[in-house]
């Protein structure tokens, strides 16, 4: 019976040992296979291959999760990589908008900036050809870039027939193609002193005014119709407006749309830029502490 006891000890003693030693080993493997992998995102930043040393660290930190000193050098490095991925950003928007900026003065000789600061929130930018108190009297369309750099595009109806628009459509005749959009619509009618009519303003703003300067803007050299779709005050649908887009007109709207890519452009950049240099200054903070 001692024997056995004995016996049962030892292996005991023999099991524990095994598994402390097992244990032992497995914590020094897991303590190498960490290290390459730190080294090799080390080795992948040097060669420029940020993803791929991302990835790297990454895994250090999902598979040691017990290799302290593994992983505080894995978020060193990825602190390395955060700065380098900014000051790429910065660099790469700060040489576009050396590009950009440069663009913004010629092609604003062809607009006037208008703001009633009564009224008004938000200034614009509309072509000096399509001012309002210079077409007052006949159908056209006015297109704007705000400074909240919202584009809108505005349908203005003169008529003696009322027409309160519902839907604006223009085609390329010789394309057989076109493209109509829907908006906020406000009419008046004219007083007793007023011989020209009724009026009509259909307003179009954001991305639906962007489609439409771009279609105007691909078919520029074709004859464009516009046809004004609408009904009267009381709802009854009547026949749609239908006129033809001059040559200034086409003109002034392909560059109001070439001026509201250029801020949408020059402000994507600016927000790049911003977004860096704080990353930056964050990390550079960081390593004060």
């Amino acid at each position: 019976m001692k024997h056995t006891y004995q016996t049962y000890l030892f292996a005991l003693l023999f099991c524990t040992m095994s598994a402390l030693l097992c244990l032992s080993c497995g914590g020094s493997h897991d303590a190498e296979q960490a290290a390459a992998r730190v080294q090799q995102a080390r080795t992948l930043i040097l060669q420029g291959n940020l993803e791929g040393a991302k990835q790297e660290l990454d895994s250090v930190h999902i598979l040691f999760r017990q290799q302290v000193d593994a992983r505080r050098e894995a978020k060193s490095l990825q602190d390395t990589i955060a700065r380098l991925e900014a000051e790429r950003n910065a660099h790469y928007a700060d040489s576009v908008l050396q590009l950009l900026l440069p663009q913004v003065d010629p092609l604003l000789k062809h607009f006037r900036y208008d703001k009633d600061d009564k009224y008004e929130d938000n200034g614009h930018y509309v072509s000096r050809l399509l001012r309002t108190e210079q077409n007052s009297e006949r159908c056209f369309l006015q297109a704007y870039v705000g400074d909240n750099r919202i584009t809108t595009l505005k349908s203005y109806y003169c008529g003696k027939a009322q027409l309160c628009q519902t839907k604006l459509e223009i085609s390329a005749m010789n394309s057989d193609v076109h493209d109509s959009r829907t908006g906020r619509e406000h009419h008046f009618s004219p007083t007793a002193e007023e011989a020209d009519g009724f009026h009509s303003i259909l307003t179009i703003e954001d991305q639906d005014a962007i489609d439409l300067l771009a279609f105007i803007t691909i078919h520029q050299r074709e004859r464009l119709r516009v046809r004004l779709h609408g009904n009267t005050t009381t709802g009854k649908e009547v026949s749609p407006y239908v006129y033809f887009l001059s040559d200034n007109d086409k003109k002034a709207l392909v560059e109001t749309l070439q001026l509201a890519t250029l801020f949408h452009d020059i402000n994507q950049m600016e927000q790049v830029l911003n977004n860096a240099q704080r990353q930056i200054e964050r990390l550079n903070r960081k390593d004060l502490k």
